[in-house]
């Protein structure tokens, strides 16, 4: 047996929806070590489903902040950086372009980033609760190895506010012949660019 899932994305400006197929699971026969979702499956599809729903967030919030909202022009494109996004189901690499505004209307405004303002604090409000919350019950190192056992959350990733570490992977676990393709591990990976957001034909400063 063969399950695939699908996210469709339609956004509010009518144009045709997106499909994006996020996992694939097969199945032979029926145990309980085959039955339903298993917790690796589980994780890699929060993760991916994420980051797909993220990179359709942010391409549609720098599509309808890339014109000038006086008389709708274009703004050009500074450049791009990646800014780190931590959220309970995942750590994410998003593009983040740099516009200048128009200068006809705005004159010499700076330039500004409409991901970076969208996204002043970098860390998600759930995954900063569950810190507190689990943090609370259990030592530091304890809490690490918790949340890395049921979110798809990066090995190396930081919880504040605490260093570094390196957590343990969950083994993998169950019986019957399974298999699953739902984008891969957790790692922080650069979500892609809108492509309206092209660079502009002056250089980075």
């Amino acid at each position: 047996m063969r399950i695939s899932l699908q996210l469709v994305v339609q956004d509010d400006g009518g144009a045709p929806a997106t499909v994006t197929e996020i996992a694939q699971f097969e199945r032979d026969g029926l145990d309980v070590g085959s039955l339903g979702l298993h917790l690796e499956e589980a994780k890699s599809l929060l993760g991916r489903l994420q980051r797909t729903m993220v990179t359709a967030q942010v391409a549609e919030a720098v599509a309808r902040t890339s014109v000038c909202p006086t008389c709708g022009a274009q703004l050009a494109c500074k450049g791009h950086r990646h800014l780190v996004f931590r959220s309970a189901f995942g750590r994410l690499s998003i593009d983040s372009p740099r516009l200048y505004p128009c200068r006809q209307c705005q004159g010499d405004a700076p330039s500004f980033s409409p991901v970076a303002n969208c996204l002043p604090k970098r860390v998600s409000p759930e995954l900063q609760y569950l810190e507190v919350k689990f943090a609370a019950l259990m030592s530091y190192g304890l809490t690490v190895n918790v949340l890395q056992e049921v979110l798809p959350l990066d090995p190396g990733s930081q919880l504040d506010p605490a260093p570094g570490h390196q957590g343990r992977s969950p083994a993998g676990s169950g019986a019957g012949n399974r298999r699953a393709a739902a984008g891969g591990g957790g790692g922080e990976r650069p979500l892609a660019r809108d492509p309206r957001a092209q660079s502009g034909p002056r250089g980075w400063h």
